[in-house]
């Protein structure tokens, strides 16, 4: 299975390559993927901001409630690698219940880390990247890869918690000072991953999933917090896998 495949453009494609899913441990390919690798500043000023859902297409016409989006100040070198290709952090929102499942579980919350890069942008050894390049992506064209880590209620995380508590359905933005992005994440970096797609509307195919096998606790009050923003949830359904498999790496720590 590729994990660095362009996006298609093949509506018979887009349709079967739509995220979330239904993961199913049991199932997962275990292999050697190629490390993950991540570096944030030590603590950031993040703005919030609340998203209203956009609809692009008739297919959108289900209610999506939108979202809080939390983004790192401009400049900041908030980094994701896997193997070769580095991408930049654009913000860090959240989804009630979970989007993934686990053998037909949902999570309380589940929190995205979206991160993209350009195609055709060098890479951290100054070579060029051309990943992608002329199989269906244009040069310049952005490539997402989002980071996926479950939330369930238990101890305080202070970082995560202020953010969740500080959300609004406010047209003005806000900022929440003193984030440590790094506790926003589990220790252990063991992951499922696939090729899918965005789970808002225009549900764009081709994005690089890493859901994290180990989640991350937050207060119960946290959550309930940003739950009560959405009381019909901001989760999109979870699709049909069809012929892609989901792969699983070896246990990793930072």
């Amino acid at each position: 299975m590729s994990l660095t495949a362009p996006a298609h453009s093949t509506v018979g494609t887009a349709l079967q390559s739509q995220s979330p899913v239904d993961i199913r441990p049991q199932a997962i390919d275990v292999s050697a993927l190629p490390p993950l690798r991540l570096r944030h500043p030590a603590r950031l000023t993040m703005r919030l901001r609340f998203e209203r859902p956009k609809r692009h297409r008739p297919d959108c016409a289900r209610a999506e409630e939108g979202s809080v989006k939390a983004e790192p100040p401009r400049g900041q070198d908030c980094l994701m690698s896997v193997g070769d290709a580095t991408y930049h952090l654009e913000d860090i929102h959240w989804h009630t219940p979970s989007e993934h499942t686990v053998g037909g579980v949902a999570f309380p919350v589940e929190q995205h880390l979206k991160y993209a890069r350009t195609i055709g942008e060098r890479d951290e050894d100054g070579e060029r990247d051309e990943d992608g390049a002329g199989a269906g992506t244009a040069a310049g064209a952005k490539e997402y890869a989002v980071l996926a880590v479950f939330i369930h209620p238990g101890d305080a995380n202070r970082s995560l918690d202020r953010l969740l508590e500080s959300a609004l359905r406010s047209e003005d933005p806000w900022d929440v000072p003193d984030v440590a992005i790094d506790t926003l994440l589990p220790p252990c970096t063991e992951s499922y991953r696939y090729l899918g797609s965005t789970t808002t509307c225009p549900y764009t195919t081709g994005v690089r999933w890493t859901v994290l096998t180990h989640p991350v606790q937050a207060s119960a009050a946290a959550l309930e917090h940003y739950r009560s923003l959405f009381p019909e949830g901001n989760a999109r359904e979870v699709q049909p896998l069809g012929k892609r498999r989901i792969a699983g790496d070896i246990h990793r720590w930072w």
